[in-house]
């Protein structure tokens, strides 16, 4: 038995040995990384043990996580590890271990094992894989290698199998997935009529990578209405007012300049690895090499061609291809090297290989400094905000009403532990939202869901904005809200995160049936909680549907008032109208003072461009009693 166990263990000496020196780095300097995003996750995964089903929201049926298989793994390995944070950790780690053996396996195919093993620990200890820790993606590209694996050596329906499986834990798998489907229609004309089953690989693997996404989407149709996430719609929203998780108006290739800036501050010595990269171009690329390669270089052209917004983790799988490029430039200055008979090539080999590691290293170095510490805002490294969102969430858990409704922008760290209803202004939980963002509308969701409780981020000796709106001047919120709790962190350089409770009433809304004609921009659908209003003012939320009927300018002012000689109390916002389109809906919102006599008061909808002339209509009248 002791021998059968020590020659297991030398057989798999290498895999062990990667997933140890993975586990080692995440005990040493990412244990305690958070990545808000994840936390989004971990409340689905959560909900599905708790038996609410797959959602964000308990009674929503809305599907916003990119990564239902993911949660639903998180979900049964929760009632072994409760701890979702520790558990997603864990699933990460451990995946960025496999995946350096995966690749040492695809270089060990072709290179010599002291080159493959070189570029398995490459992998592990490439920053973006473990600045995405707790989300899918280490795992999702872990299992789209272990696919390539599978291919190569010829067990096609499983390859299919685990590449279905990688769809469904993040869709960009679908990428690698059809490119490695023409790998399999190759090896199926390759072996046409002269072997058994030679149409194994093209029918196998399409049969197996189809069932499980075929089965989901079956599945999702009628839970959710659509198996598409409502996320997609959010990113390209936020993309259009220039949000994205690495600035302001940062495009893909923006992105990547500044992650590859960023890391090459952190150490020159990552121009070693670059050159690698480029000398692996000059080499012989084929086989898994090449597919690797060319699925790193396809996902850069898809999402540069998608304008979606960039985030840090939409670049990882750029690795496993730079990685295997490296590996082939390190190998092409070598055989060089070799074949010039160059007496000290073997060390100069050698110090070139040295260097990407220690520049690998000392960016962890930064990372635990970061974390420790804190310090300004960069792109490849962490965002210290975990402590400053934690608090508020747990303040809300105990400070709030079971039903309480929560309005937020990074909906991660709070709604997981705050285990509220949550709406977040960037548009990831609710469909509506998000189209209202595409539109350039920022203000409607804070008037029509006008939470409970409000959760703002801002930067240290700011004004408090929602976007560049400054929200703390705007009438309605101010009349409406009340700061009720403030959290900051020294380490977090954009400052402290401040909660606002909601201290007046929301009144039920009243409909009212209009037509009104503005041009090309018709309204067909009215609804005020002006009914509530008495001689004492108040908050008013005004709903209004729209359709177009034609062109409209570029720009439009929509003015909502209600008329009297001595006031006129009313919301007033410009609109873009580049993607107005259809029938949609506005939220608008104004306070009326204390001023107004009890009566009848007309209500008006002004519309027009930006500057006038405005066509105004009275569509209904407004009593003060």
């Amino acid at each position: 038995m002791v021998k059968q166990q020590g020659e297991f263990l030398y057989r798999h000496r290498i895999w062990i040995g990667l997933l140890a020196l993975s586990v080692l780095i995440w005990l040493a300097v990412m244990r305690d990384f958070h990545l808000d995003d994840s936390f989004i996750t971990y409340r689905y995964a959560r909900n599905l043990a708790l038996g609410q089903g797959l959602v964000y929201n308990a009674g929503d049926s809305i599907l916003s996580t990119t990564a239902p298989l993911y949660a639903m793994l998180l979900a049964a390995l929760s009632f072994i590890i409760r701890d979702f944070h520790l558990l997603g950790s864990l699933i990460g780690t451990l995946s960025i271990g496999l995946g350096g053996a995966l690749i040492y396996q695809l270089v060990a195919r072709r290179m010599p094992p002291s080159l493959a093993l070189w570029s398995a620990v490459v992998y592990v200890l490439s920053s973006p894989l473990w600045l995405a820790l707790g989300m899918e993606t280490p795992l999702w590209i872990a299992l789209v290698l272990a696919a390539v694996w599978l291919a190569q050596i010829d067990r096609w329906p499983t390859a299919g199998l685990l590449i279905g499986l990688a769809v469904l834990t993040r869709p960009d798998a679908a990428l690698p997935g059809l490119l490695l489907g023409l790998l399999a229609l190759a090896a199926t004309f390759d072996r046409l009529y002269t072997r058994r089953r030679w149409w194994l690989p093209l029918i196998g693997y399409a049969a197996l990578a189809a069932l499980p996404v075929l089965l989901f989407a079956l599945w999702a149709s009628a839970a959710y209405g659509s198996p598409f996430p409502v996320t997609l719609s959010a990113k390209s929203a936020q993309a259009v007012l220039g949000i994205t998780g690495l600035g302001y108006d940062i495009t893909y290739w923006d992105g990547l300049r500044l992650i590859l800036r960023s890391l090459m501050m952190q150490s020159p010595l990552y121009i070693a690895l670059g050159l690698l990269v480029v000398f692996g171009l000059a080499g012989k690329i084929s086989d898994a090499l090449g597919w690797v390669v060319a699925w790193g270089a396809f996902h850069l052209v898809a999402y540069a061609l998608l304008g979606v917004a960039p985030y840090r983790w939409y670049y990882a799988p750029l690795v496993p291809g730079a990685v295997l490029l490296a590996a082939n430039g390190l190998q092409y200055i070598d055989t060089r090297l070799r074949e010039r008979k160059v007496a000290v090539g073997r060390y100069v080999v050698i110090a070139i290989a040295v260097f990407p590691l220690l520049a690998q290293v000392i960016s962890f170095t930064q990372i635990d400094a970061m974390m420790r510490a804190g310090g300004p805002l960069d792109v490849m490294l962490p965002v210290v905000d975990w402590q400053v969102y934690r608090d508020a969430g747990e303040w809300l858990a105990a400070n709030t009403p079971a039903d309480a409704t929560v309005g937020v922008a990074e909906v991660g760290q709070v709604g997981f532990y705050a285990d509220r209803y949550m709406t977040d202004y960037l548009g990831l939980l609710q469909p509506d939202v998000a189209a209202a963002l595409k539109r350039g509308d920022l203000y409607s969701w804070l008037a029509g869901y006008a939470p409970d409780y409000l959760v703002f981020q801002r930067f240290r000796g700011a004004a408090l904005v929602l976007y560049n709106y400054v929200i703390q001047e705007d009438p309605w919120f101010t009349a409406n809200y009340v700061q009720a709790a403030e959290f900051d962190d020294p380490r977090y350089a954009a400052g402290p995160v401040t909660i606002f409770r909601r201290v007046t009433p929301k009144p039920d809304l009243t409909p009212h049936t209009v037509q009104a004609e503005y041009g090309a921009l018709r309204l067909v659908g009215l609804a005020t909680d002006a009914d509530a209003l008495t001689t004492s003012g108040g908050s008013v939320r005004v709903h209004l549907d729209w359709q177009v009927d034609g062109v409209l300018p570029p720009d439009l002012h929509i003015a909502v008032k209600i008329v009297d000689q001595a006031t006129n109390p009313g919301f007033d916002g410009d609109y873009e109208t580049a993607n107005w389109d259809g029938f949609f809906s506005t939220w608008h919102a104004f306070i009326v003072p204390e001023t107004l006599s009890p009566g009848s008061y007309p209500f008006l909808v002004a519309v027009g461009p930006t500057g006038g002339p405005y066509l105004e209509q009275v569509l209904t009248e407004v009593k003060i009693e």
